[in-house]
């Protein structure tokens, strides 16, 4: 049945700090990649369609990614400008942070195999909420892990709009000037956060449009939720989405009004209460996907979004004939920047957690084997997917 999106209970219960910290993932052990999942034939692999994904460290065939995170945050997450202050200083963490986050990359590349390696992220950290599209490319450059970077703008009621999507959203043909922005980093590359709003850009490229809606979907958000439709059709890359606990059909009914290609949009965060009511959407989840889009869980291993949990909502979706459309990952983010409320600015407001990027290639994978989840079907949803998903250029 269609799903009703007049539903109740809009309250923002998290802090902004509480908020910020479930987006990260504490430490666990992971063992290998089951045997079994990586049973598929390079041969399979050579037959995917050979278009690029755009990578920081430049484009890279789709079938050379392996299994891709579809929503990660390496390495930092930093809400300072969203409240009018500065960021948070990179310079005395700097090596800690590469080394350390690196480090986490390796991990899920070790669960990998020469069939399902070498591993991606889509690092969906958007304009100025702590994206260095240097600091990444350093990154990218100590891991085998690929790393696609996004462009966008985050959202307007769980933290203020960022002050550039304001200014450039409420002025004349705004939208317009927001999708221009978006286009410019996926064809030029992204704005250098060093600068004065739009100073300075590298020629690093973003590879995804990542753009996030409230429990609903406010009016600044909508603006950049346009642009990022007009950007995508005229670029073709994809759209990944941050929901807080509903605001995904409300979502997918936009692109669909700006004629967007629903194949290539993501309706993340899923997993809990999307409807803004069950904890279990299954209904929702399957009209998403009925629509075309892909539906995204995201947050595997998160306190709501216990790997069990998830693989019922999977599996339900498998059962309904929707494996080609869904999509997993974390969600995860190792450094966080927290001093934004004042006026001070110091790097001990860097927090560091030690986060798993292994959950979705282990304990995910065990779980959908235990619901009877073939092989092929988690190749197709751990590598393939995403290979459709991102390839654009």
């Amino acid at each position: 049945m269609p799903y009703d999106s007049r539903t109740a209970n809009n309250s923002l219960r998290n802090s902004r700090r509480d908020c910020l910290k479930k987006l990260a993932l504490s430490g666990a052990g992971a063992a290998l990649l089951p045997t079994a999942f990586v049973a598929q034939s390079l041969k399979a692999r050579a037959a995917t369609p050979a278009k690029n994904t755009q990578t920081v460290l430049g484009p890279v065939p789709v079938d050379q990614l392996g299994m891709t995170l579809m929503h990660e945050h390496a390495p930092s997450v930093d809400w300072s400008e969203l409240y009018e202050q500065k960021p948070g200083p990179l310079a005395e963490i700097r090596e800690e942070m590469l080394t350390n986050t690196a480090g986490l990359l390796d991990a899920f590349h070790k669960t990998l195999n020469e069939k399902t390696g070498p591993g991606a992220i889509v690092e969906c950290t958007p304009i100025r909420v702590g994206r260095y599209p240097l600091l990444m490319k350093e990154l990218a450059e100590r891991t085998p892990v690929h790393i696609i970077a996004s462009t966008g703008f985050w959202c307007e009621a769980a933290a203020p709009q960022h002050p550039w999507a304001i200014e450039l959203g409420y002025s004349q043909d705004g939208v317009r000037k927001l999708a221009d922005l978006f286009v410019r980093e996926i064809s030029e590359g992204m704005e250098d956060p060093s600068g004065e709003f739009g100073e300075k850009f590298t020629n690093i490229k973003a590879g995804m449009i990542k753009i996030a809606t409230s429990n609903y979907l406010r009016p600044s958000e909508r603006r950049v939720h346009e642009a990022a439709a007009i950007a995508a059709i005229e670029t073709g890359a994809p759209v990944t989405t941050h929901t807080t606990s509903g605001g995904g059909l409300e979502e997918a009914e936009l692109f669909l009004r700006m004629k967007a290609d629903p194949s290539k949009i993501c309706i993340g965060h899923l997993g809990n209460k999307d409807d803004r009511e069950n904890e279990n959407a299954y209904e929702y989840h399957r009209h998403l996907a009925e629509l075309g889009f892909n539906v995204q869980f995201d947050r595997v291993g998160l306190s709501k979004y216990k790997p069990e949990k998830s693989a019922v909502q999977i599996h339900k979706l498998i059962d309904c004939g929707h494996a080609n459309q869904i999509l997993v990952s974390h969600d995860a983010v190792p450094y966080v920047y927290t001093n934004y409320a004042t006026d001070e600015v110091s790097s001990e407001g860097w927090s560091y957690d030690p986060v798993d990027f292994t959950q979705c290639s282990t304990v995910l994978v065990d779980e959908l084997k235990k619901l009877d989840v073939s092989d092929e079907t988690l190749y197709q949803i751990m590598v393939k997917n995403p290979q459709r998903v991102l390839g654009f250029c």
